[in-house]
Protein backbone atom coordinates (compact mmCIF):
# COMPACT_ATOMS: atom_id res chain seq x y z
CA UNK A 1 0.00 0.00 0.00
CA UNK A 2 1.00 3.81 -0.10
CA UNK A 3 0.33 6.40 2.40
CA UNK A 4 -2.10 8.85 1.17
CA UNK A 5 -1.75 11.45 4.16
CA UNK A 6 -3.59 11.48 7.85
CA UNK A 7 -7.33 10.48 8.64
CA UNK A 8 -8.78 12.95 10.69
CA UNK A 9 -10.94 9.70 11.85
CA UNK A 10 -10.71 6.10 12.04
CA UNK A 11 -12.19 4.86 9.29
CA UNK A 12 -15.21 2.13 9.31
CA UNK A 13 -14.30 -1.44 8.58
CA UNK A 14 -11.29 -3.59 9.73
CA UNK A 15 -7.82 -1.44 9.85
CA UNK A 16 -4.66 -3.31 9.05
CA UNK A 17 -1.07 -2.87 11.29
CA UNK A 18 1.73 -1.56 8.85
CA UNK A 19 3.91 -4.32 9.12
CA UNK A 20 7.21 -2.79 7.21
CA UNK A 21 7.91 0.82 6.17
CA UNK A 22 9.65 0.18 2.68
CA UNK A 23 10.83 3.55 1.49
CA UNK A 24 12.42 6.01 4.24
CA UNK A 25 11.34 9.11 2.24
CA UNK A 26 8.23 10.23 0.38
CA UNK A 27 8.12 9.16 -3.25
CA UNK A 28 5.61 11.63 -4.10
CA UNK A 29 5.91 15.43 -3.41
CA UNK A 30 2.53 17.37 -2.75
CA UNK A 31 2.80 18.44 -6.15
CA UNK A 32 2.41 14.96 -7.47
CA UNK A 33 0.05 14.03 -4.99
CA UNK A 34 -2.35 16.94 -6.46
CA UNK A 35 -1.73 15.49 -9.66
CA UNK A 36 -3.02 12.10 -9.07
CA UNK A 37 -5.75 13.79 -7.12
CA UNK A 38 -6.34 15.68 -10.55
CA UNK A 39 -5.88 12.86 -12.80
CA UNK A 40 -8.30 10.91 -10.85
CA UNK A 41 -11.29 13.40 -10.79
CA UNK A 42 -10.70 14.14 -15.02
CA UNK A 43 -10.34 10.95 -16.34
CA UNK A 44 -13.41 9.62 -14.16
CA UNK A 45 -11.10 6.64 -12.09
CA UNK A 46 -9.84 6.27 -8.75
CA UNK A 47 -6.88 7.42 -6.92
CA UNK A 48 -6.09 3.67 -6.91
CA UNK A 49 -6.36 3.38 -10.69
CA UNK A 50 -3.83 6.59 -10.95
CA UNK A 51 -1.32 5.37 -8.21
CA UNK A 52 -1.31 1.69 -10.22
CA UNK A 53 -0.24 3.55 -13.48
CA UNK A 54 2.22 5.19 -12.15
CA UNK A 55 4.28 3.08 -10.17
CA UNK A 56 6.20 -0.10 -11.56
CA UNK A 57 4.21 -2.75 -9.73
CA UNK A 58 7.19 -4.27 -8.21
CA UNK A 59 9.25 -1.04 -7.11
CA UNK A 60 9.45 -2.20 -3.56
CA UNK A 61 10.76 -6.23 -4.49
CA UNK A 62 13.48 -7.40 -2.46
CA UNK A 63 15.99 -8.43 -5.49
CA UNK A 64 19.56 -9.97 -4.74
CA UNK A 65 20.60 -8.14 -7.60
CA UNK A 66 19.84 -5.00 -9.60
CA UNK A 67 19.32 -5.13 -13.40
CA UNK A 68 21.17 -1.79 -14.20
CA UNK A 69 19.64 0.32 -17.29
CA UNK A 70 21.18 0.81 -20.33
CA UNK A 71 23.18 3.18 -20.49
CA UNK A 72 24.96 2.82 -23.88
CA UNK A 73 23.99 6.01 -25.38
CA UNK A 74 25.58 6.36 -29.37
CA UNK A 75 27.47 9.52 -29.95
CA UNK A 76 25.74 12.32 -31.21
CA UNK A 77 25.15 12.98 -34.76
CA UNK A 78 25.81 16.10 -36.09
CA UNK A 79 22.47 16.57 -37.81
CA UNK A 80 20.84 18.33 -35.43
CA UNK A 81 23.25 20.39 -33.80
CA UNK A 82 23.93 22.31 -36.46
CA UNK A 83 20.52 23.13 -37.43
CA UNK A 84 20.17 27.07 -37.33
CA UNK A 85 17.97 28.06 -34.18
CA UNK A 86 16.58 31.60 -33.16
CA UNK A 87 18.24 32.97 -30.22
CA UNK A 88 15.22 34.80 -28.99
CA UNK A 89 12.86 31.57 -28.77
CA UNK A 90 16.35 29.71 -26.74
CA UNK A 91 16.62 32.84 -24.89
CA UNK A 92 12.80 33.49 -23.68
CA UNK A 93 12.59 29.61 -22.80
CA UNK A 94 15.60 30.05 -20.64
CA UNK A 95 14.67 33.01 -19.02
CA UNK A 96 10.96 31.16 -17.82
CA UNK A 97 12.78 28.54 -16.89
CA UNK A 98 14.73 30.60 -14.53
CA UNK A 99 11.59 32.68 -12.68
CA UNK A 100 10.45 29.60 -11.55
CA UNK A 101 6.77 30.10 -12.71
CA UNK A 102 4.50 27.98 -15.14
CA UNK A 103 4.59 29.02 -18.43
CA UNK A 104 3.45 26.55 -21.40
CA UNK A 105 4.87 27.67 -25.49
CA UNK A 106 4.19 25.97 -28.56
CA UNK A 107 7.09 25.74 -30.45
CA UNK A 108 6.50 25.20 -34.53
CA UNK A 109 9.49 23.78 -36.23
CA UNK A 110 10.55 23.01 -39.45
CA UNK A 111 11.48 19.28 -38.93
CA UNK A 112 11.86 16.60 -35.45
CA UNK A 113 15.88 17.72 -36.00
CA UNK A 114 14.94 20.95 -35.10
CA UNK A 115 13.05 20.12 -32.07
CA UNK A 116 15.95 18.12 -31.13
CA UNK A 117 18.38 21.07 -31.52
CA UNK A 118 16.29 23.71 -29.48
CA UNK A 119 15.63 21.12 -26.76
CA UNK A 120 19.42 20.43 -26.21
CA UNK A 121 20.05 24.47 -26.12
CA UNK A 122 16.88 25.28 -23.85
CA UNK A 123 17.71 22.39 -21.39
CA UNK A 124 21.28 23.47 -20.95
CA UNK A 125 19.77 26.09 -17.74
CA UNK A 126 17.25 23.89 -16.56
CA UNK A 127 17.59 22.26 -12.76
CA UNK A 128 16.11 18.95 -13.64
CA UNK A 129 13.66 18.05 -16.72
CA UNK A 130 11.60 16.08 -18.16
CA UNK A 131 11.76 15.30 -21.89
CA UNK A 132 8.48 12.93 -23.45
CA UNK A 133 8.86 11.31 -26.94
CA UNK A 134 6.18 9.32 -28.72
CA UNK A 135 7.92 6.57 -29.57
CA UNK A 136 11.21 4.29 -28.40
CA UNK A 137 12.39 4.72 -31.97
CA UNK A 138 12.60 8.45 -31.02
CA UNK A 139 14.50 8.14 -27.58
CA UNK A 140 17.56 6.74 -29.65
CA UNK A 141 17.87 9.92 -31.61
CA UNK A 142 17.29 12.44 -28.28
CA UNK A 143 19.22 10.85 -26.17
CA UNK A 144 22.91 11.37 -27.37
CA UNK A 145 21.89 15.05 -27.38
CA UNK A 146 20.64 14.59 -23.39
CA UNK A 147 23.95 12.18 -22.62
CA UNK A 148 25.90 15.46 -23.36
CA UNK A 149 24.25 17.68 -21.30
CA UNK A 150 23.66 15.51 -18.33
CA UNK A 151 25.76 12.42 -18.35
CA UNK A 152 25.22 10.09 -15.97
CA UNK A 153 22.45 12.39 -14.42
CA UNK A 154 19.96 10.98 -17.63
CA UNK A 155 17.54 7.97 -17.25
CA UNK A 156 15.55 6.45 -19.85
CA UNK A 157 12.01 4.90 -19.14
CA UNK A 158 9.63 3.36 -21.57
CA UNK A 159 7.71 0.09 -21.68
CA UNK A 160 10.51 -2.58 -23.26
CA UNK A 161 12.98 -1.61 -20.06
CA UNK A 162 12.24 -5.60 -18.25
CA UNK A 163 11.02 -4.80 -14.77
CA UNK A 164 14.27 -4.76 -12.99
CA UNK A 165 15.56 -2.14 -15.06
CA UNK A 166 12.23 0.07 -14.73
CA UNK A 167 12.64 -0.44 -11.17
CA UNK A 168 16.42 0.30 -11.28
CA UNK A 169 15.33 3.76 -13.02
CA UNK A 170 12.53 4.68 -10.57
CA UNK A 171 14.83 3.90 -7.30
CA UNK A 172 17.55 5.96 -9.52
CA UNK A 173 15.56 9.30 -9.87
CA UNK A 174 14.08 8.87 -6.12
CA UNK A 175 17.28 8.69 -4.79
CA UNK A 176 18.01 12.27 -6.67
CA UNK A 177 21.12 10.37 -8.61
CA UNK A 178 19.05 11.10 -11.64
CA UNK A 179 17.47 14.85 -12.49
CA UNK A 180 16.99 14.19 -16.07
CA UNK A 181 15.00 12.38 -17.45
CA UNK A 182 13.84 11.11 -21.17
CA UNK A 183 11.26 8.45 -22.11
CA UNK A 184 7.64 7.83 -24.00
CA UNK A 185 4.54 8.42 -21.84
CA UNK A 186 5.56 6.78 -18.86
CA UNK A 187 8.33 9.21 -17.92
CA UNK A 188 5.64 11.74 -16.85
CA UNK A 189 5.17 10.34 -13.79
CA UNK A 190 8.91 10.31 -12.89
CA UNK A 191 9.56 10.94 -9.31
CA UNK A 192 11.04 14.03 -9.96
CA UNK A 193 10.87 16.30 -7.20
CA UNK A 194 10.52 20.03 -8.53
CA UNK A 195 11.36 20.03 -12.37
CA UNK A 196 11.67 23.27 -13.99
CA UNK A 197 11.39 21.96 -17.44
CA UNK A 198 8.98 19.56 -18.83
CA UNK A 199 9.44 19.15 -22.78
CA UNK A 200 6.66 17.30 -25.15
CA UNK A 201 8.75 16.90 -28.34
CA UNK A 202 5.86 15.80 -31.50
CA UNK A 203 3.64 16.97 -29.16
CA UNK A 204 0.70 15.76 -31.88
CA UNK A 205 1.22 11.86 -31.99
CA UNK A 206 -1.29 10.21 -30.83
CA UNK A 207 1.19 7.83 -28.99
CA UNK A 208 0.48 10.18 -26.14
CA UNK A 209 -2.89 8.70 -25.46
CA UNK A 210 -2.91 5.57 -23.46
CA UNK A 211 -5.30 3.62 -25.02
CA UNK A 212 -5.47 0.70 -21.73
CA UNK A 213 -6.03 0.90 -17.95
CA UNK A 214 -5.70 4.47 -17.30
CA UNK A 215 -6.88 5.98 -20.44
CA UNK A 216 -5.04 9.55 -19.76
CA UNK A 217 -3.15 11.82 -22.39
CA UNK A 218 0.25 12.60 -21.33
CA UNK A 219 0.94 16.06 -23.16
CA UNK A 220 -2.12 16.88 -21.03
CA UNK A 221 -0.75 15.60 -18.22
CA UNK A 222 2.90 17.01 -18.43
CA UNK A 223 0.75 20.84 -19.06
CA UNK A 224 -1.25 20.02 -15.76
CA UNK A 225 2.26 18.69 -13.82
CA UNK A 226 3.82 21.92 -15.15
CA UNK A 227 1.19 23.98 -13.42
CA UNK A 228 1.18 22.25 -10.03
CA UNK A 229 5.24 22.26 -9.97
CA UNK A 230 5.46 25.63 -11.29
CA UNK A 231 7.71 24.44 -14.19
CA UNK A 232 8.14 25.83 -17.85
CA UNK A 233 6.57 23.37 -20.39
CA UNK A 234 7.54 23.29 -23.97
CA UNK A 235 5.38 21.55 -26.70
CA UNK A 236 7.13 20.88 -30.09
CA UNK A 237 6.04 19.96 -33.55
CA UNK A 238 6.37 20.48 -37.17
CA UNK A 239 2.49 20.20 -36.86
CA UNK A 240 1.07 20.63 -33.77
CA UNK A 241 -2.44 18.94 -33.13
CA UNK A 242 -5.53 21.55 -33.66
CA UNK A 243 -6.36 21.71 -30.06
CA UNK A 244 -2.74 23.38 -29.34
CA UNK A 245 -2.97 25.33 -31.99
CA UNK A 246 -6.29 26.42 -30.29
CA UNK A 247 -4.53 27.22 -26.93
CA UNK A 248 -2.09 29.15 -28.29
CA UNK A 249 -4.83 31.37 -30.77
CA UNK A 250 -6.82 32.12 -27.11
CA UNK A 251 -4.18 32.60 -25.29
CA UNK A 252 -3.67 29.73 -23.09
CA UNK A 253 -0.19 28.86 -24.59
CA UNK A 254 2.27 31.28 -25.85
CA UNK A 255 3.44 30.60 -29.61
CA UNK A 256 6.70 30.14 -31.02
CA UNK A 257 7.73 30.52 -34.56
CA UNK A 258 11.63 30.47 -35.63
CA UNK A 259 11.93 33.45 -38.19
CA UNK A 260 13.01 32.99 -41.80
CA UNK A 261 12.67 30.17 -43.97
CA UNK A 262 14.05 26.87 -44.40
CA UNK A 263 13.57 25.10 -48.23
CA UNK A 264 11.26 22.09 -48.07
CA UNK A 265 10.76 19.13 -50.77
CA UNK A 266 8.25 20.66 -53.15
CA UNK A 267 4.97 18.95 -53.33
CA UNK A 268 2.21 18.35 -56.38
CA UNK A 269 -1.23 17.36 -56.41
CA UNK A 270 -2.10 14.88 -59.06
CA UNK A 271 -5.88 14.90 -59.69
CA UNK A 272 -6.91 11.09 -60.53
CA UNK A 273 -10.07 12.00 -62.08
CA UNK A 274 -8.50 13.15 -64.82
CA UNK A 275 -5.05 12.38 -64.86
CA UNK A 276 -3.72 10.06 -67.46
CA UNK A 277 -2.86 6.61 -65.70
CA UNK A 278 -0.83 3.49 -66.05
CA UNK A 279 -2.96 1.27 -64.09
CA UNK A 280 -6.21 2.71 -62.47
CA UNK A 281 -4.21 3.12 -58.81
CA UNK A 282 -0.96 4.48 -60.41
CA UNK A 283 -0.76 7.69 -62.94
CA UNK A 284 1.53 8.57 -65.65
CA UNK A 285 2.95 11.35 -64.12
CA UNK A 286 3.41 8.91 -60.79
CA UNK A 287 5.61 6.30 -62.99
CA UNK A 288 7.41 8.76 -64.98
CA UNK A 289 8.78 10.28 -61.90
CA UNK A 290 9.50 7.26 -60.35
CA UNK A 291 11.51 5.97 -63.31
CA UNK A 292 12.95 9.04 -63.16
CA UNK A 293 14.69 8.78 -59.94
CA UNK A 294 15.59 5.09 -60.10
CA UNK A 295 17.67 6.22 -63.11
CA UNK A 296 19.38 8.94 -62.00
CA UNK A 297 20.78 6.36 -58.99
CA UNK A 298 17.61 8.28 -55.99
CA UNK A 299 16.23 6.61 -54.26
CA UNK A 300 11.78 6.88 -53.86
CA UNK A 301 9.24 5.90 -51.22
CA UNK A 302 5.83 4.49 -52.23
CA UNK A 303 3.16 4.63 -49.24
CA UNK A 304 -0.38 2.83 -49.96
CA UNK A 305 -2.74 2.81 -46.46
CA UNK A 306 -3.64 -0.94 -47.77
CA UNK A 307 -1.45 -4.32 -46.90
CA UNK A 308 -1.95 -6.96 -49.14
CA UNK A 309 -2.84 -6.72 -53.19
CA UNK A 310 -6.22 -5.79 -53.74
CA UNK A 311 -10.03 -6.48 -52.91
CA UNK A 312 -12.37 -9.38 -54.49
CA UNK A 313 -15.68 -7.89 -56.05
CA UNK A 314 -17.91 -10.17 -58.16
CA UNK A 315 -17.99 -8.83 -61.61
CA UNK A 316 -21.77 -10.15 -62.03
CA UNK A 317 -23.93 -9.14 -59.15
CA UNK A 318 -20.81 -6.56 -57.95
CA UNK A 319 -20.89 -7.28 -54.12
CA UNK A 320 -17.18 -7.65 -52.21
CA UNK A 321 -16.26 -10.84 -50.25
CA UNK A 322 -16.84 -10.04 -46.68
CA UNK A 323 -15.74 -10.82 -43.44
CA UNK A 324 -18.21 -12.84 -41.58
CA UNK A 325 -17.42 -11.95 -38.30
CA UNK A 326 -17.86 -7.96 -39.11
CA UNK A 327 -18.95 -7.73 -42.28
CA UNK A 328 -16.20 -5.47 -43.19
CA UNK A 329 -14.39 -5.96 -46.49
CA UNK A 330 -11.85 -8.37 -47.01
CA UNK A 331 -8.67 -8.25 -48.43
CA UNK A 332 -6.48 -10.67 -50.73
CA UNK A 333 -2.88 -11.66 -49.64
CA UNK A 334 -1.86 -13.03 -53.50
CA UNK A 335 1.59 -14.16 -51.99
CA UNK A 336 -0.23 -16.29 -49.32
CA UNK A 337 -3.53 -17.15 -51.10
CA UNK A 338 -5.39 -15.67 -48.47
CA UNK A 339 -8.46 -13.34 -47.81
CA UNK A 340 -7.71 -11.30 -44.92
CA UNK A 341 -9.48 -9.05 -42.60
CA UNK A 342 -7.58 -6.58 -41.41
CA UNK A 343 -10.08 -5.51 -38.59
CA UNK A 344 -10.64 -8.47 -36.58
CA UNK A 345 -7.64 -10.71 -37.99
CA UNK A 346 -10.22 -13.21 -39.42
CA UNK A 347 -8.32 -15.22 -42.50
CA UNK A 348 -9.69 -17.40 -45.24
CA UNK A 349 -8.65 -19.62 -48.52
CA UNK A 350 -9.15 -17.89 -51.54
CA UNK A 351 -12.27 -19.50 -53.56
CA UNK A 352 -13.44 -19.57 -57.30
CA UNK A 353 -16.97 -18.79 -56.36
CA UNK A 354 -19.01 -15.33 -55.19
CA UNK A 355 -20.44 -16.16 -51.65
CA UNK A 356 -23.34 -14.11 -52.77
CA UNK A 357 -24.64 -15.28 -56.30
CA UNK A 358 -22.32 -18.39 -57.08
CA UNK A 359 -20.46 -16.32 -60.11
CA UNK A 360 -16.88 -17.06 -60.36
CA UNK A 361 -15.89 -13.93 -62.52
CA UNK A 362 -13.80 -11.99 -60.21
CA UNK A 363 -12.32 -8.19 -60.46
CA UNK A 364 -9.53 -6.87 -58.53
CA UNK A 365 -10.63 -3.78 -56.67
CA UNK A 366 -8.26 -1.05 -55.18
CA UNK A 367 -4.73 -1.55 -54.59
CA UNK A 368 -2.57 -2.40 -51.45
CA UNK A 369 1.32 -2.63 -50.82
CA UNK A 370 1.23 -6.23 -53.10
CA UNK A 371 0.08 -4.98 -55.83
CA UNK A 372 1.80 -1.81 -56.17
CA UNK A 373 5.01 -3.66 -55.43
CA UNK A 374 3.98 -5.88 -58.76
CA UNK A 375 3.15 -3.16 -60.56
CA UNK A 376 6.54 -1.15 -59.90
CA UNK A 377 8.49 -4.60 -61.05
CA UNK A 378 6.29 -5.18 -64.08
CA UNK A 379 6.22 -1.34 -65.43
CA UNK A 380 9.84 -0.39 -64.30
CA UNK A 381 11.79 -3.18 -64.27
CA UNK A 382 12.85 -3.03 -60.64
CA UNK A 383 12.11 -5.11 -57.51
CA UNK A 384 10.41 -2.96 -54.86
CA UNK A 385 11.48 -3.77 -51.12
CA UNK A 386 8.25 -4.43 -49.76
CA UNK A 387 7.81 -3.46 -46.05
CA UNK A 388 4.26 -3.31 -44.10
CA UNK A 389 3.43 -4.65 -40.49
CA UNK A 390 2.95 -8.50 -41.86
CA UNK A 391 6.54 -8.19 -43.03
CA UNK A 392 8.02 -6.70 -40.05
CA UNK A 393 5.86 -9.25 -37.55
CA UNK A 394 7.47 -12.29 -39.78
CA UNK A 395 11.22 -10.18 -40.06
CA UNK A 396 11.73 -7.92 -37.35
CA UNK A 397 14.75 -7.28 -38.32
CA UNK A 398 13.97 -6.79 -42.08
CA UNK A 399 12.57 -3.24 -41.26
CA UNK A 400 15.60 -1.93 -40.11
CA UNK A 401 16.33 0.65 -42.76
CA UNK A 402 18.59 3.08 -41.00
CA UNK A 403 21.51 1.88 -43.67
CA UNK A 404 20.12 3.15 -46.69
CA UNK A 405 22.55 4.45 -49.28
CA UNK A 406 22.00 6.45 -52.19
CA UNK A 407 20.29 4.98 -55.58
CA UNK A 408 20.07 1.81 -53.65
CA UNK A 409 16.11 1.36 -52.50
CA UNK A 410 13.25 1.38 -54.11
CA UNK A 411 10.55 0.79 -51.38
CA UNK A 412 7.09 0.07 -51.76
CA UNK A 413 4.76 0.35 -48.25
CA UNK A 414 2.56 1.14 -45.55
CA UNK A 415 2.64 4.39 -43.26
CA UNK A 416 3.26 1.96 -40.19
CA UNK A 417 6.96 1.21 -41.51
CA UNK A 418 7.99 5.10 -41.68
CA UNK A 419 8.83 4.58 -37.85
CA UNK A 420 11.68 2.06 -38.81
CA UNK A 421 13.04 4.89 -41.76
CA UNK A 422 15.88 7.10 -41.50
CA UNK A 423 13.88 10.34 -41.25
CA UNK A 424 15.86 13.11 -42.55
CA UNK A 425 16.50 13.38 -46.21
CA UNK A 426 16.84 9.45 -47.14
CA UNK A 427 14.86 9.81 -50.26
CA UNK A 428 14.61 11.97 -53.88
CA UNK A 429 11.19 10.86 -54.15
CA UNK A 430 8.06 10.11 -52.32
CA UNK A 431 4.64 9.04 -53.77
CA UNK A 432 1.66 9.17 -51.59
CA UNK A 433 -0.86 6.74 -53.62
CA UNK A 434 -4.37 6.79 -51.71
CA UNK A 435 -4.24 9.57 -49.25
CA UNK A 436 -8.32 9.94 -49.39
CA UNK A 437 -8.78 6.70 -47.56
CA UNK A 438 -7.79 8.68 -44.35
CA UNK A 439 -10.37 11.36 -45.48
CA UNK A 440 -13.04 8.73 -45.70
CA UNK A 441 -12.36 7.44 -42.00
CA UNK A 442 -15.91 8.00 -39.81
CA UNK A 443 -13.52 10.68 -37.80
CA UNK A 444 -13.88 14.36 -37.40
CA UNK A 445 -10.22 14.67 -37.20
CA UNK A 446 -9.57 12.73 -40.40
CA UNK A 447 -8.25 15.93 -42.47
CA UNK A 448 -6.08 17.25 -39.70
CA UNK A 449 -4.21 13.42 -39.23
CA UNK A 450 -3.64 13.45 -42.88
CA UNK A 451 -2.46 17.04 -43.00
CA UNK A 452 0.32 15.76 -39.61
CA UNK A 453 0.81 12.54 -41.79
CA UNK A 454 1.74 14.48 -45.17
CA UNK A 455 4.30 17.29 -42.92
CA UNK A 456 5.77 14.52 -41.13
CA UNK A 457 6.07 11.86 -44.36
CA UNK A 458 7.88 15.39 -46.34
CA UNK A 459 10.65 14.80 -43.61
CA UNK A 460 12.22 11.77 -45.25
CA UNK A 461 12.59 13.37 -48.65
CA UNK A 462 16.16 15.59 -49.26
CA UNK A 463 14.88 19.75 -49.14
CA UNK A 464 15.18 19.73 -52.72
CA UNK A 465 12.97 16.65 -53.62
CA UNK A 466 9.41 16.03 -54.71
CA UNK A 467 6.56 15.05 -52.65
CA UNK A 468 3.45 13.44 -54.78
CA UNK A 469 -0.11 13.59 -53.50
CA UNK A 470 -2.66 11.12 -55.78
CA UNK A 471 -6.02 12.01 -54.96
CA UNK A 472 -9.47 12.62 -56.07
CA UNK A 473 -10.57 15.10 -53.80
CA UNK A 474 -8.10 18.23 -55.17
CA UNK A 475 -10.89 20.45 -54.01
CA UNK A 476 -10.64 19.80 -50.68
CA UNK A 477 -9.14 22.64 -48.65
CA UNK A 478 -6.35 20.04 -47.37
CA UNK A 479 -4.55 19.82 -50.50
CA UNK A 480 -5.17 23.71 -51.60
CA UNK A 481 -3.11 24.58 -48.10
CA UNK A 482 -0.23 21.79 -48.24
CA UNK A 483 1.22 22.52 -51.29
CA UNK A 484 2.45 25.47 -49.28
CA UNK A 485 2.94 23.92 -46.24
CA UNK A 486 0.36 26.82 -44.81
CA UNK A 487 -0.68 25.11 -41.82
CA UNK A 488 -2.76 27.78 -39.59
CA UNK A 489 -5.13 28.62 -43.21
CA UNK A 490 -5.80 24.72 -42.96
CA UNK A 491 -6.26 25.08 -39.09
CA UNK A 492 -8.32 28.39 -39.91
CA UNK A 493 -11.00 26.23 -42.38
CA UNK A 494 -10.73 23.39 -39.98
CA UNK A 495 -11.46 25.35 -36.49
CA UNK A 496 -14.68 26.58 -38.73
CA UNK A 497 -16.04 23.04 -39.50
CA UNK A 498 -15.22 21.89 -36.13
CA UNK A 499 -17.36 25.23 -34.47
CA UNK A 500 -19.92 24.61 -37.03
CA UNK A 501 -20.47 20.45 -35.68
CA UNK A 502 -19.40 21.80 -32.28
CA UNK A 503 -16.60 19.02 -32.44
CA UNK A 504 -13.13 19.41 -29.89
CA UNK A 505 -11.66 22.02 -28.73
CA UNK A 506 -15.28 23.47 -28.98
CA UNK A 507 -16.96 20.47 -27.04
CA UNK A 508 -15.81 17.67 -24.59
CA UNK A 509 -16.18 14.09 -24.94
CA UNK A 510 -16.39 10.85 -23.46
CA UNK A 511 -16.67 7.44 -24.59
CA UNK A 512 -17.73 4.62 -22.84
CA UNK A 513 -17.19 1.09 -23.71
CA UNK A 514 -19.62 -1.46 -22.30
CA UNK A 515 -19.27 -4.80 -22.28
CA UNK A 516 -21.52 -7.48 -21.49
CA UNK A 517 -23.66 -10.56 -22.67
CA UNK A 518 -27.47 -10.32 -22.61
CA UNK A 519 -30.03 -7.49 -22.98
CA UNK A 520 -27.74 -4.73 -22.66
CA UNK A 521 -29.22 -2.33 -24.76
CA UNK A 522 -32.36 -2.23 -22.76
CA UNK A 523 -29.40 -1.30 -19.77
CA UNK A 524 -28.26 1.42 -21.34
CA UNK A 525 -31.25 2.78 -21.91
CA UNK A 526 -32.62 2.48 -18.61
CA UNK A 527 -29.21 4.02 -17.59
CA UNK A 528 -29.38 6.81 -19.71
CA UNK A 529 -33.57 7.97 -18.45
CA UNK A 530 -31.45 10.97 -16.43
CA UNK A 531 -31.06 13.63 -18.78
CA UNK A 532 -28.31 17.13 -18.63
CA UNK A 533 -29.41 19.51 -20.88
CA UNK A 534 -25.89 20.35 -22.28
CA UNK A 535 -24.93 17.07 -22.64
CA UNK A 536 -25.32 15.47 -26.60
CA UNK A 537 -25.71 11.44 -26.18
CA UNK A 538 -24.58 9.64 -29.55
CA UNK A 539 -25.65 5.96 -29.22
CA UNK A 540 -25.73 2.96 -27.56
CA UNK A 541 -24.28 1.13 -31.07
CA UNK A 542 -23.13 -2.14 -31.51
CA UNK A 543 -19.25 -2.78 -32.22
CA UNK A 544 -18.23 -4.66 -35.41
CA UNK A 545 -15.55 -6.81 -33.70
CA UNK A 546 -17.59 -8.15 -30.86
CA UNK A 547 -21.55 -8.45 -30.86
CA UNK A 548 -21.07 -7.81 -26.73
CA UNK A 549 -19.22 -4.73 -27.15
CA UNK A 550 -21.85 -1.26 -26.71
CA UNK A 551 -20.38 2.22 -27.84
CA UNK A 552 -21.52 4.99 -26.26
CA UNK A 553 -20.38 8.82 -26.75
CA UNK A 554 -21.20 11.87 -24.43
CA UNK A 555 -20.67 15.18 -26.05
CA UNK A 556 -20.88 18.87 -24.25
CA UNK A 557 -19.08 22.42 -24.52
CA UNK A 558 -19.16 22.07 -20.55
CA UNK A 559 -16.89 19.84 -18.75
CA UNK A 560 -18.63 20.34 -15.86
CA UNK A 561 -22.06 19.34 -17.34
CA UNK A 562 -20.44 16.43 -19.11
CA UNK A 563 -18.59 14.68 -16.03
CA UNK A 564 -21.80 14.86 -13.89
CA UNK A 565 -23.15 13.20 -16.49
CA UNK A 566 -20.70 10.41 -17.07
CA UNK A 567 -19.93 10.07 -13.33
CA UNK A 568 -24.04 9.79 -13.45
CA UNK A 569 -23.79 6.73 -16.17
CA UNK A 570 -21.02 4.92 -14.49
CA UNK A 571 -22.68 5.00 -11.24
CA UNK A 572 -25.82 3.27 -12.58
CA UNK A 573 -23.98 0.88 -14.53
CA UNK A 574 -21.70 -0.08 -11.94
CA UNK A 575 -24.37 -1.50 -10.28
CA UNK A 576 -25.01 -3.66 -12.99
CA UNK A 577 -23.75 -7.43 -12.14
CA UNK A 578 -21.78 -8.83 -15.13
CA UNK A 579 -21.12 -5.51 -17.11
CA UNK A 580 -17.18 -3.68 -17.69
CA UNK A 581 -17.99 -0.33 -18.10
CA UNK A 582 -14.72 2.00 -19.38
CA UNK A 583 -14.71 5.51 -19.61
CA UNK A 584 -12.51 7.16 -21.86
CA UNK A 585 -12.33 11.08 -21.20
CA UNK A 586 -11.25 13.17 -24.79
CA UNK A 587 -10.90 9.82 -26.74
CA UNK A 588 -8.58 10.07 -29.72
CA UNK A 589 -11.21 7.74 -31.67
CA UNK A 590 -14.82 7.25 -31.59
Amino acid sequence: GVIRGKAMHIPQGSVKEIHTVLQDRPIFTASMMNLIQWMADYYLVSEGLVLKSMLPKDLFKTAKSREPVSTRIPCAASDAAGLATDHNITATMQESISRMEYKTYLLHVPSFLHEISYLSLIARNARSSIVLVPEVSHIEEVAPYLYELAGQRLTILHGRLSSAQRRNAFHRIISGDSDVVLGTRLAVFSPLRSPSFIAVLQEHDRSYKNLEGLRYHARDTAVMRGYLEKATVLLSSPCPSLESFHNSAIGKYTPLTPGGKRQKPRIEVINMKVAKKITSHLSKRTMDVTASCIKNKGNALLLVNRKGYSMLQCADCGSIEACQECSIPLVYHKNEGLLKCHYCGYARKVTDICSKCKSSRFEMVGAGTQRIASDIEHYLHVKPLLLDKDVLREYPDHGNLHHISPGKETVVGTKVITKRLPKHGSFDLCVLLNPDMQLHLPDFRSAELLFQEIVSTSEYVRDAGLLLIQTRMPEHYLFRHIKTYNLSEFYKEELSVRRSLSYPPFSRMVLFTITAKGETEEILMRALTYTEGAVEVIGPVRTHRKRDQWKLLLKSPSKKYLHRYARNILEKLGKKKGLRTVADVDPIAV
